[in-house]
């Protein structure tokens, strides 16, 4: 049984929102990311007083952690009963491929995956459409997920960056291919008008970064750099509170800057860094790349930039193999006589290189562009 639930969920969907949502939390500092859940209206959602919530906040507040954390909230909160925690992770680099139809057949893996039998519903579409090389259309998708639904006691919907769908009309069809399920529905978003008029009448939380978080989170990722055994705890207090206070409720933010302290040589320095830095994603993320371009090692500036380049601009997810492969190329193409063998390029080299602006995940070492959700250690 596990193996046809797996089967026929790799058939309906490569988007394996499960294991993005894994990595989230992977990356969320214990004890942090708390807040949402335990707001008034998230509890009563979960209670089901209400069908739908939205949550909004600015880039960087932590709202695809707080859709990661949701999920793993409601399998805690109903392990004794049978409910399904759904979760689909929207991205503008993706855009194009994640229209309505591939959308909804990632949520029917995942309900597929989340039970023991495989409805005789489901059965029949993999059966007709596997054997003539074919795929079903959204109709037949939403008729195996209402009956696939009905195998569970409640079936919960999270949708994180619903803003980040390709278009606006690809948003509505969405949104109201979802509203004619039998789900609860939970969806994050930045502030945006037309988000605002579609959710019109909808319960809605704000999501803030909490500043306990954000020091918590520095806090962790100062204890593994290089100053921290020789800083005093005046200088460690000075140097949380500049990056807690420039990070300005974003955690985006407070990673950039405590990866740029990382490897200072002395804590003074390691303050110094901290207080020059700009304000804001663009200034940070400006900087960022600045310090790249100014590196005094060509390779490794080489190396950032053309890594920067491919994971920006692939039309699909990367991972580490292929990035060394590409960039062993390159090199070997630019200049015949620089010999740069792939299988020799560490992750931490790379992420080092590129000034934290990419991450190699631990279990797939997909790469990606660090994104506004990220509390990586």
């Amino acid at each position: 049984a596990d193996y046809q639930n797996r089967q026929i969920g790799e058939w309906l969907s490569p988007f394996d929102f499960v294991e993005t949502q894994r990595v989230i939390l992977h990356c969320r500092a214990p004890k942090t990311g708390l807040k949402p859940l335990q707001s008034e209206e998230y509890i009563r959602w979960r209670n089901g007083d209400y069908k739908m919530l939205l949550m909004s906040g600015l880039p960087g507040a932590g709202k695809s952690m707080a859709a990661a954390s949701i999920v793993q909230d409601l399998k805690e909160y109903y392990k004794d009963l049978k409910v399904a925690a759904i979760c689909v992770f929207c991205d503008f680099a993706f855009a194009h491929t994640q229209t309505v139809n591939a959308l909804i057949a990632s949520m029917l893996r995942q309900l597929v995956q989340a039970h023991p039998v495989v409805h005789s519903t489901v059965s029949s579409m993999y059966i007709h459409h596997s054997t003539r090389l074919t795929f079903p259309r959204l109709d037949e998708l939403i008729s195996s997920f209402t009956m696939s639904a009905e195998q569970f006691d409640r079936v919960f919907v999270i949708v994180d960056a619903v803003d980040e769908c390709l278009d606006d009309q690809t948003r509505s069809h969405f949104l109201n291919t979802l509203n004619s399920l039998p789900i609860n529905l939970l969806f994050t978003s930045r502030p945006y008008p037309l988000i605002g008029q579609m959710f019109e009448g909808c319960i809605r939380q704000d999501i803030l970064a909490d500043q306990h978080d954000l020091w918590i989170y520095s806090e962790e990722r100062f204890a593994l750099s290089r100053v921290d055994h020789q800083c005093s705890p005046e200088y460690r207090q000075q140097i949380l509170n500049q990056v807690v206070q420039k990070a300005g409720g974003m955690f985006v933010i407070a990673r950039l800057l405590m990866d740029a302290l990382m490897e200072a040589p002395n804590a003074k320095e390691a303050l110094n860094i901290v207080r020059s830095m700009p304000t804001g994603v663009q200034g940070t993320y400006s900087r960022a790349l600045q310090h790249i371009r100014e590196g005094s090692d060509s390779t490794m500036k080489d190396l950032a930039l053309y890594s920067l380049f491919l994971v920006t601009f692939s039309r699909r997810i990367l991972v580490f193999s292929e990035i060394e492969e590409a960039i062993a190329t390159m090199f070997r193409l630019e200049d015949p006589c620089r010999c740069v063998a792939s299988g020799i390029l560490a992750k931490e080299s790379l992420v080092a290189a590129c000034a934290g602006l990419i991450t190699v995940e631990d279990k797939t070492d997909k790469i990606r562009l660090i994104r506004t959700f990220s509390q990586s250690r």
